[in-house]
């Protein structure tokens, strides 16, 4: 079989470990996304449906979340299916809520859990783009890096995703931002945790992968471990850029790639 997003020099493992279904904010069912993978040669998805403990019109119905355990299960014993499915899920850092956000996790069979940080106090501006024309863009970018810092450091996560979401709506500080990827790095090495290379900022007017490629090279020199999410909304989103990741990734010098098993972290042939 003969894929359309890779070549010869992508042959190791290719896990997508970000994708949202109909249970949050995606719009398709999960084997449509499973099709996909196939069809763009993934080997393993990783289902990461948004699970918050503030009410969103973009995270699981809680009523819901029985049914999904259960289409879970099923979809990982399936043997129809030549792609590895994972239990993930995507779940919002708020500081002062870690206690709610452990119980939530513990109620669920996962095999790994992304941190993400959408609200600054009250303000989600990942869905606000207007709002920035009104902010100290500086303010912005040092609230968002001290709440992400303390979201490394709350040690709920196993994979931090889009770290630098921040910069979604190409707005920019008047600073360097390189301290407090110093920062950020530190903590990353201190609790262990894997980055997300997230392809979806090449979507949005950033056009650029998150984190940017300067913050990928520093996980690299500290040996922080990464994997890959497409941030699928819809099915044939899944590995898309994936191409581009990989490249960026072999050419800083990346051999291997993070994937998870009930919360155990492997690393794999990149």
């Amino acid at each position: 079989m003969s894929f359309p997003f890779f070549n010869d020099n992508f042959s190791g493992m290719l896990p997508d470990y970000h994708t949202h279904t109909v249970y949050s904010d995606g719009h398709d069912q999960h084997r449509s996304y499973l099709r996909q993978a196939i069809y763009s040669g993934i080997d393993e998805v990783g289902f990461s449906d948004h699970f918050t403990i503030l009410s969103t019109n973009w995270g699981i119905n809680q009523k819901n979340i029985p049914l999904l355990k259960e289409e879970m299960q099923f979809l990982k014993t399936q043997e129809e299916w030549p792609v590895s499915v994972k239990f993930g899920a995507e779940i919002d850092y708020i500081p002062g809520k870690e206690k709610e956000i452990s119980s939530l996790i513990s109620t669920l069979p996962l095999d790994y859990v992304i941190g993400s940080v959408h609200f600054l106090n009250n303000w989600n501006f990942d869905n606000d783009p207007e709002a920035f024309r009104n902010k100290n863009i500086d303010e912005v970018y040092d609230t968002y890096f001290s709440v992400v810092r303390k979201a490394i450091s709350s040690d709920l996560y196993d994979v931090m995703g889009h770290i630098d979401v921040i910069k979604k709506f190409a707005y920019y500080p008047s600073f360097s931002p390189y301290e407090w990827y110093k920062k950020l790095i530190r903590s990353l090495k201190s609790k262990d945790k894997v980055v997300e290379i997230n392809t979806n900022g090449l979507n949005k007017p950033c056009r650029e992968i998150y984190p940017d490629k300067n913050f990928v090279k520093m996980c690299f020199q500290s040996n922080i471990p990464v994997t890959l999410g497409s941030d699928a909304h819809v099915s044939n989103e899944v590995g898309q850029h994936f191409d581009e990741a990989v490249e960026m990734l072999k050419n800083i010098g990346y051999r291997k790639i993070a994937t998870f098993n009930q919360r155990k972290r492997r690393m794999e042939k990149l």
